[in-house]
């Protein structure tokens, strides 16, 4: 893999899942930690990261669409194809607990022209969900994360116990035969409470993110009801989605 094509993964990975960790890249990308120290520089110097302890954060979104504008992006394009699968299955009139990923945020603008009363920890998707005439938005209470602007903690998990919404949609930072998880608990804790209290959960996730792990399980397959992605998973997964009941939607028919 080419430096520029390393850095463009890098940078899509930590757009997708608003952070990740030195591990996490460089098992994922086949390089050594202190390689993706310095992607990590690199990037920073391009202020479209923000290194922490341990791993990056994204400095601002608007640094990296610049940042890589030019690229043909596949990744944004599956991410439109499961958005617009997702939509095909929710049904009008109907409460959503969305998760804080830019997968689900996807799916707004595909959800707009249904009524819907939509639930979020996501300050960028409250604002989004607004536009929406036909849409009601509850922003839950938390700390705010300021660089990627969403809410968690207790507070926040407390009041999602509150809602028993139709839908959770679920998007994915890793998934494996052994469950989703996510690379840091904060994240998983909330996403962990919204799985529980949706009537029916919805996975977002493209082929990258298959048979991978992360830091920390957010739950066991069987606790997902369907899994929306643009590929069909391997052999081994799909025996394990099967025997735990998870229906795979995929965004096209395979040849």
């Amino acid at each position: 893999m080419l430096i520029e094509e390393r850095l463009e993964k890098i940078a899509t990975i930590i757009e997708e899942n608003r952070s990740a960790t030195i591990d996490y890249l460089a098992e994922n990308l086949s390089v050594s930690k202190d390689t993706i120290r310095r992607d990590l520089i690199k990037l920073e110097q391009k202020n479209i990261v923000r290194r922490i302890h341990g791993g990056a954060v994204l400095a601002n979104r608007e640094a990296l669409i610049m940042g890589y504008q030019q690229r043909a992006s596949q990744l944004n394009h599956v991410k439109e194809e499961i958005a617009q699968k997702v939509a095909e299955v929710v049904k009008d009139h109907s409460s959503i607990l969305f998760d804080s990923s830019s997968t689900v945020e996807a799916t707004i603008s595909k959800l707009g022209n249904k009524d819907i009363h939509a639930i979020t920890n996501s300050l960028t998707q409250a604002i989004e969900l607004a536009k929406y005439e036909k849409t009601s938005v509850t922003l839950l209470p938390g700390k705010l994360h300021k660089d990627q602007l969403f809410l968690s903690g207790t507070e926040t998990v407390k009041k999602i116990e509150q809602y028993n919404p139709d839908y959770t949609l679920l998007g994915v930072f890793a998934l494996s035969e052994e469950g989703l998880f996510i690379h840091t608990e904060e994240e998983g804790l909330v996403k962990r409470q919204m799985i529980a209290q949706g009537r029916k959960v919805i996975a977002l996730c493209d082929h990258t993110k298959m048979d991978t792990t992360g830091f920390f399980k957010i739950c066991s397959l069987s606790e997902i009801d369907i899994l929306v992605t643009d590929k069909q998973p391997k052999e081994l997964l799909m025996d394990c989605l099967n025997k735990s009941n998870v229906e795979v939607l995929l965004t096209r028919e395979e040849e």
